[in-house]
């Protein structure tokens, strides 16, 4: 009688959880991810101001440091939008991390 009833449990946990098919099953098969955004690879190679050889002047100095400046907020913006992208995707298609 025990014998006969653990097939059965078994039968009738497999009808109530359902067995997911082959294709489910398959690690060869990947999700196609969305593209990365296409403006991040430019933004963040942008190059840094060039500094002139020659000596420069007060005027060029800070030329030079307000661009670099602006070009640091450029790049965390770019990070930031590119580690928000790569959030998204881990949580459409990824495990959780802990």
């Amino acid at each position: 009688m025990r014998a006969a009833l653990i097939p059965a449990l078994v039968l009738v946990g497999v009808m109530l959880g359902g067995c997911p098919d082959r294709a489910a099953l398959d690690i060869a098969v990947r999700p196609t991810l969305p593209p990365i955004p296409a403006d991040l690879e430019g933004c963040l190679h942008r190059e840094f101001p060039e500094i002139p050889a020659s000596g420069f002047g007060r005027r060029q100095a800070v030329q030079i440091i307000a661009d670099a400046k602006l070009l640091d907020r450029a790049k965390t913006a770019c990070g930031d939008r590119a580690l928000n992208w790569m959030k998204d995707v881990s949580a459409s298609f990824g495990r959780p991390t802990p």
